[in-house]
Order: C-alpha cells, then structure tokens, then sequence
C-alpha cells in the first residue's frame, strides 16, 4: 500500500490525523515540526543535527550556495537571521527530515502551501527521494480546495462545461470576494494600535514559549517575533494618513482605460516568497515602485489600494515613497477591490485573486506567476527587468473578442484543479464532534477519489 505523509503545523495536527484515518488507498502518517506532536516529530533529530560543527556545511553539501541562498531569501524568518545561524538551520532540518523519510518512506507528501524554509526544504528532499509534495489550500472556487505545486495548479480531473460555467458565473459577479476578506472590519487608528498592541504581546509571549519548550530555534515562534525586518513598527502608524479622502474625484477625471489599479499584496506571503520564481520580484516593495515609475511615465494613473488582510502590518518606507508620486492616488482600506475593478482598465498584482477577478472582468491584467493566468488572457510580467516593458505590452493589448468564452477558458484550469471540500475545517477540529465529522467529509471523499488517480497518472509517466 503506498505511504502518504502529512506535514502538519500548529493547531492542525488533530484534523491531519483524522484525514489520515480516513484514507482507503493509502497508509498515512502525520509529520510535525512540533515536540510531542503527530506520529513523527522533527524536533529532537534537528538539534541533534544543529549542534553538530557540520550542520551548515550539510546545507550547501545538499543545496550547494546558490540553493540555500535561496531557501533562505524565501523564508521570512531566516532571511532576517544571521547567515550561518540560517545555513545551521537548513542543514540541520535536512537531515531531521532525511531520517524521518527513511523510516516513513513516502510516496506522496501534502501539506499546507509551502510558506517557511521546513516545507521548502522537505519539498526538495522528497522530489530527490523520488516522492512527490503536493500543497493544498482553498481555492477561489466557494467550498473547494486545490493542489499545487509551488503556485503551479495540478489538474486532477476534467469538469464538464455546466460545472465550468456554473464557477465562472459565481466568480465573475460583481458581489464576489474572496472568503478571507468577506468579514473585513472598518479600518481606524483604534484598530492599528489594537493589532500593534496584540502582536507585540503575542511575540513576547512566544519568545518565552520558545524557551520554554526547549524548542528556540522554531520557526513557529521566532516568526512571532517583533525583531523580524518585515515586522511593522511603532512609527509605521504614519501610514494611516497617507490615503487621499478625495480620491474618487481625482480618479474621475482619468479616462478608464488610463487608469491602473495596482493592489498591493500580503507580505510576506507564501504566494510571494514561493511561488514567484525571480527572487528580484519577490521584492514587493521596489517592484510595486517601479511598477509605478514605469506606468507613471507612460501617462498612467495608479490607484494603490492596499490589501484589506494587511491592516496594521504595512511598513511605512513602501507607503510614503508611493504617496510621493504624482501618478498615484492612494485608496483608503475600506473601498472595495470590486470597485476599483470597474473603475480601471488595467489591473497590476502579483500573484492576488485581484488579477483573476480583472480578467474575468474584460479588463487588462498584469501578473506574476499566478497559478490561475492562462498565457492568452494576461500580460506576464516573471523577472523585473521586465517590468520596464509593461506600459508598451498594456499599451497593446487587446480585450477579447468574446468575453463569456474567455471566462470559460480563464476558470478551466482552476476548476480542474479544484475538488469539493472545506479547507477552513481544520479550525477547532475535534474527530469526537459529529457535526465536525460531516463538515470535512466532502474533502476526505475528495482525497479517497483523487489523490489514487493523481498517484497512477505520475506512476504512468514515470514508466
């Protein structure tokens, strides 16, 4: 019977487990990063390793230079350690996942989307090993997960076309928004200072935990920690008063087609640091900037609306410096993306739902490595030198000819990758809870239907 693995995080172990228990075409097993937690721990073998002179040596012997470079410019916590103390890290993680896969030796490994150095690194491990990683989330698609592979999409079968219409009707609507900021609360100074206030007790209270737990170099816990680079700051409140009350007036008198909206995204997010495949890109900050200069000087409006989910999080250097520009209106937390969708022609993001909703919109999307953008209906933008080339390619383009068919073809991919099931389950998950149960039933019937399909195709290919 093959072996699959779960990687599980914080709070996650006991759904994993019961997902685990409910597989019938594979045996499975519940890794962790946590003392004590799933059927195999990393923990004890990591410091064994990272106690070792060898540790970083092991990194770059795996990896060589350039690949821990990148593993640790991807991972939000190491890049703001010390080098050595990250190259330690990663080398001694390596070989606490080497045993683990040793004993367990997987055929398959799924967890969440890769967004720290742990699954970074156990993604390459089993992709040597001969295994596949799959990372699944919640896809755009109401009450339906996907698989990927580092943002690209795994199709795991074919829907028919009443299916694909029936989620391009849903997705398309001008009501639609993303389930994680559907409950967005009104935006103020109180609420700063409220989420500046939590997030310093809890990185404190982490800090203690981590210690504690004899468990100091976790990436579960340094990430709380406010010394991060990416962390926000006491003076990082300036930014609440950097967004023009008068905005719409000003974006009023820009024909649509010259205006651009540009939402800013989370950061740092898994979406970024994993999925863009140009490091230089992963560098929001000072592509969003020459996004703007190059736009700006081609006679552009941007709109910068920032990410609802970013509220109390956003540093202050990327806001003031935008705020400066001629070209830009900055847009206040609580308007809508939805009407900035059909006040602009153009749409600029990375890797956001925004870029998707633009497309299917009829308007011109900018975009990075999505796992949703089909290459006729996007203009891609994959390192930063081209970003210099976007106001001619956005200059060019072409909205198609006939819009409902584009739609089918824009949400196929994703619907092909999209399988029921509520990824949000996890949440409190208690396998003595009925109600519980019956909710994460439609994914454990996706995993028992799909997941053989996908393993016989790969073996297929393999042959």
């Amino acid at each position: 019977m093959p072996r699959v693995v779960f990687f599980t995080m914080h709070s996650t172990t006991p759904w994993w487990t019961y997902l685990g228990s409910q597989l019938n075409f594979a045996d499975a097993k519940v890794v962790s990063d946590l003392r004590g937690e799933g059927d195999w721990s990393l923990v004890d073998d990591f410091y064994r390793f990272y106690r070792k002179d060898d540790a970083a040596a092991a990194a770059v012997d795996r990896f060589g230079e350039d690949g821990c470079a990148d593993i640790i410019a991807r991972c939000r916590v190491l890049r703001s350690l010390d080098r050595d103390r990250a190259r330690r890290m990663v080398g001694a993680m390596t070989q606490a996942i080497e045993v683990a896969f040793d004993q367990l030796d997987p055929d398959l490994v799924i967890s969440f989307t890769i967004d720290r150095y742990v699954m970074d690194v156990m993604d390459r491990v089993a992709r040597r090993r001969g295994a596949d990683f799959l990372e699944m989330t919640t896809s755009i698609i109401p009450n339906e997960v996907i698989f990927m592979r580092r943002g690209r999409l795994i199709p795991l079968w074919e829907p028919d076309e009443a299916r694909i219409a029936a989620a391009a009707s849903v997705l398309s609507s001008s009501t639609f928004a993303p389930s994680y900021v559907r409950d967005a609360k009104r935006f103020s100074a109180l609420k700063f200072w409220k989420v500046f206030g939590y997030f310093a007790l809890r990185g404190a209270y982490f800090n203690l935990l981590r210690i504690m737990r004899r468990d100091p170099e976790n990436l579960h816990y340094l990430d709380a920690l406010k010394r991060l680079k990416h962390k926000v700051r006491v003076g990082d409140v300036a930014v609440l008063d950097l967004f023009d009350a008068d905005w719409q007036r000003k974006a009023a008198a820009v024909p649509k087609e010259r205006k651009v909206f540009l939402g800013l995204q989370l950061f740092p997010e898994a979406s970024m640091d994993y999925w863009l495949s140009d490091l230089a890109m992963v560098q929001h900050d000072n592509a969003v900037l020459r996004y703007c200069e190059v736009l700006g000087a081609a006679g552009y409006r941007i709109l910068i609306k920032d990410h609802p989910l970013q509220f109390g999080f956003r540093q202050r250097e990327l806001m003031q410096g935008l705020a400066k520009m001629p070209s830009v209106i900055m847009v206040p937390y609580d308007v809508p993306a939805t009407l900035l969708l059909a006040e602009c022609g153009v749409s600029v993001t990375f890797t956001g739902t925004i870029g998707f909703q633009a497309a299917l919109a009829g308007n011109c999307s900018v975009v990075s490595d999505p796992y949703y953008a089909t290459e006729q209906h996007y203009i891609h933008v994959r390192d930063f030198a081209e970003i210099d080339g976007v106001a001619d390619a956005v200059r060019n383009w072409q909205p198609p000819a006939d819009l409902e068919r584009a739609r089918l073809d824009i949400v196929r991919p994703l619907a092909q990758a999209s399988v029921p099931g509520d990824y949000f389950t996890w949440r409190g998950f208690d396998r003595d809870n009925a109600a519980a149960r019956a909710a994460a039933q439609p994914l454990v019937d996706s995993l028992n239907t799909y997941l053989p399909r996908f393993m016989r195709g790969r073996e297929s290919a393999a042959r």
